[in-house]
């Protein structure tokens, strides 16, 4: 808008700000438009953060959709020089006794020293071939499958290095394949070769063996470590694992093993050579797996910390940019809802517990935020820890299923129903907030257009009564002159 307009020495005595005071007088409307506009944009900036704070709380629920946060738990070892244990989301409760009599190796075979190299730049000479078998396939110098840099031509100008390199270079497939490298020990270069994966191989007959074995060559190679299987006993049982990493003993515990147990001795207990079973016990190492409950009311805390923002939000904001907001009101009438449903299963509503109030939940009758009751969740923990757990994770087998699904997943769904991007009545709210502050921001336009239009109206007409005036003030000063010099005469 133009800046004001100030008329001075006018005969009139008119106000120098006259433009400005009748221009101010017709600001009623564009002020409260102004109003509207401000108001508005404030309550749609409070959807939006509301809506933030919604989703922050389908986030924690979702989280606790999944059994992985329902089963946190603390693993201990009696003797973790021997044992070292972990669990995963799938470990069930429980102690276990572990004896150890014997750790995995990893199949190693050595160029012997009669057939080391005095020098680091020797190669390998005219006509050499070099192939072996690993896990019962060969690779080398006319291999199946056939490799890269082992025909006899390039063999022949490879140092020992060269080699190790080629050996490493090879694509084994799905195995873990064979580490090769060149050990100087004092006086000869010499060629190592060690099996990347430990125990022993064993064939398509269920036949145990070495992983590398068949070394072909114009050198000689000597075992320095025989591949062997880990051997231990779980609860009173045999394991046999190739590593000394054990995945799939305890569903979700992985037990690594250190050390044997002291007084153990394995046994080859089917003759084939091989060790197989515990032959001597001696003293256990004890695994004591628990339901970690402080790591889960860590989780559940989170939940309801998310839940009493939605909450305390609103609370804040109802006296000002969600005032007379009747959406806020319903979300935190829906949410409470959600929160106070029973949950059920196939059979019924699932027991002893179903509500989050059965488990020690209380609710601020001033605030409506919520909180638990430490004693009586440690209990209901204690009680029945599945009951809770699928107190939140129970979900519908099919789409015919009616009965009301876990808190997680009840609270996710509304929270995405509110939310939707076509159909949420969050999403509606502030589209129409926005859609309504548009439109106030054309109207302020116009009525500022139609205003200084009426101030370029005022000026020119003011503009002339001061130009009129002047001129019939130099008029009357003349002639007050002209008189007072006929006087004079």
């Amino acid at each position: 808008m133009a800046g004001s307009f100030s008329i001075t020495g006018l005969a009139s005595g008119l106000p120098s700000d006259i433009v400005d005071q009748l221009v101010n007088a017709q600001k009623t409307r564009l002020k409260s438009m102004e109003k509207d506009k401000s108001f508005f944009t404030s309550q749609q900036t409070a959807i939006g953060e509301l809506e933030t704070k919604m989703l922050a709380l389908e986030t924690k629920a979702k989280e606790l959709q999944e059994t992985s946060a329902w089963a946190p738990h603390t693993v201990s070892s009696s003797d973790s020089d021997r044992v070292v244990a972990s669990a995963d989301s799938t470990a069930q409760a429980a102690n276990h006794s572990i004896v150890v009599g014997q750790l995995a190796t990893y199949d190693t075979k050595a160029m012997d020293a009669a057939s080391g190299f005095a020098s680091a730049t020797t190669t390998l000479g005219i006509g050499t071939t070099f192939s072996f078998e690993y896990n019962g396939v060969t690779y080398g110098s006319n291999a199946v499958p056939s490799t890269t840099n082992f025909d006899t031509a390039t063999l022949e100008n490879m140092t020992l290095e060269d080699l190790a390199s080629a050996i490493n270079g090879i694509d084994y497939g799905d195995d873990d394949g064979v580490s090769a490298s060149v050990l100087y020990d004092g006086s000869k270069y010499r060629l190592i070769l060690t099996a990347k994966d430990s125990g022993t191989y064993t064939d398509s007959f269920g036949n145990r063996g070495d992983r590398i074995s068949n070394i072909a060559s114009g050198y000689s190679f000597t075992q320095t470590v025989a591949p062997q299987d880990a051997i231990l006993k779980i609860d009173g049982i045999d394991v046999v694992s190739s590593t000394n990493q054990v995945t799939t003993a305890l569903t979700g515990v992985t037990l690594n093993l250190q050390d044997v147990t002291a007084g153990t001795t394995v046994a080859d207990s089917d003759g084939d050579g091989w060790a197989d079973s515990i032959g001597t016990t001696g003293s256990a190492v004890n695994v004591s797996i628990q339901n970690d409950t402080s790591a889960l009311k860590t989780v559940l805390n989170s939940f309801l910390d998310a839940y009493n923002g939605v909450v305390d939000y609103v609370n804040t904001h109802k006296s000002d940019t969600l005032s007379g907001d009747s959406l806020s009101r319903s979300v935190l009438s829906q949410l409470r809802t959600v929160l106070n449903t029973q949950t059920q299963t196939s059979l019924g509503t699932l027991t002893p517990y179903s509500t989050l109030a059965e488990m020690g939940l209380r609710t601020d009758q001033k605030t409506g935020k919520i909180s638990f009751n430490s004693t009586s969740l440690d209990n209901a923990l204690a009680v029945d820890f599945n009951s809770v757990t699928r107190m939140f994770t129970s979900q519908h087998a099919s789409t015919t299923d009616t009965f009301n699904e876990g808190l997680a997943h009840r609270m996710a769904d509304l929270i995405d129903s509110l939310t939707a991007s076509t159909s949420g009545s969050v999403t509606g709210r502030k589209d129409g907030l926005k859609a309504r502050v548009d439109r106030l921001e054309k109207s302020i336009e116009q009525e500022n257009a139609r205003l200084e239009k009426v101030r370029e109206t005022l000026t020119k007409k003011f503009s002339n009564l001061e130009q009129m005036i002047s001129k019939m003030n130099s008029q009357g000063s003349s002639l007050t002159s002209s008189i007072s010099k006929l006087s004079g005469n």
